[in-house]
């Protein structure tokens, strides 16, 4: 009977199993010429925690919307070498001594192991404090040592750093930011620091607190910088990075430990599909609360 056989269909049905859910694509048949590209990002949990042990099949990487096959997951083992730029102009004085001598003592002592820093202070001048070591205890002695002066000028600290960095083409290389959005000076403009500091190939990570310290301390004429200023430079060179605004120089310690989770970086390998220069690249990690985010372009 008809009503038998309508019956009979719904209970296959209702066994059958239910449609998988999207995930990537199948590999290539066997001795198909597939390209491969490598891209780097970094992965936190919600609170801004390193995550470790993530594997292929954790990994998905949509290019131009579309998800490609990953090959490799690992983490970023090339040698790192950063530059450290801090705020020490005089308006900032007293979160300078109170919140952020401590909390950038902590940053160094977190870095990956093996790595490779200089620090810089931007009170009346640039002026590097600490050469290229991997001795993790003269950054808090360093910054203790120096009396905070002068305007902030981070600007003209991002122009020599970042030169410096340029110079070490071979290793991978990190340009960190830490300032408030006090007074400040350049001989640049912010068109030219965003160029100049691109050049070097580094990638920037910035952490703005929003403190500029006393009224009559604050930027008036055209020669100086800005709070927009701060925010146009930082903002476009960290925009494949980490920019954090926290509302205080006490919200600090809880922003470069976000940043040093973001150093702990890993590299993805997936084939392409085509030859031609990648697209708009995103990495997804198939772990509750788990977020990532690619830092720069390819590499191959």
């Amino acid at each position: 009977m008809v009503v038998a056989s309508w019956a009979v269909l719904g209970l296959v049905l209702a066994q059958a199993p239910a449609s998988p859910a999207p995930s990537a694509p199948p590999p290539p048949p066997a001795g198909d010429a597939v390209p491969l590209r490598t891209v780097s990002f970094w992965a936190a949990g919600d609170k801004g925690e390193p995550v470790e042990g993530l594997t292929t099949d954790e990994v998905v990487v949509i290019e131009n919307g579309a998800a490609r096959v990953v090959t490799k997951v690992a983490r970023d083992a090339r040698p790192l070498t950063m530059a450290i730029v801090v705020d020490s102009s005089a308006p900032l004085a007293t979160v300078y001594r109170l919140n952020v001598v401590d909390a950038v003592g902590e940053f160094v002592r977190a870095l990956p192991a093996g790595t490779r820093y200089s620090l810089w202070t931007t009170g009346d001048r640039p002026k590097k404090v600490v050469d290229f070591t991997d001795d993790r205890a003269r950054a808090a002695s360093a910054l203790r040592k120096a009396f905070p002066t002068g305007g902030n000028t981070l600007f003209d600290a991002l122009e020599e750093a970042s030169e410096e960095l340029g110079a070490r083409e071979a290793e991978r290389t990190v340009l960190v930011a830490i300032t408030g959005v006090g007074i400040g000076f350049t001989s640049h403009s912010r068109d030219t620091v965003v160029s100049d500091v691109r050049k070097s190939g580094a990638q920037v990570m910035a952490v703005q607190y929003e403190e500029a310290g006393a009224e009559e301390f604050q930027a008036q004429g055209s020669d100086q910088v800005s709070r927009a200023d701060y925010d146009y430079v930082l903002g476009n060179l960290t925009a494949n990075s980490v920019f954090e605004r926290p509302v205080s120089a006490m919200g600090l310690g809880a922003s470069l430990r976000k940043l040093a989770a973001a150093l702990s970086a890993y590299r993805v390998s997936y084939a392409a599909e085509d030859t031609r220069k990648a697209g708009k690249v995103e990495v997804q990690i198939a772990r509750p609360g788990v977020k990532a985010r690619v830092v720069g372009g390819e590499s191959r």
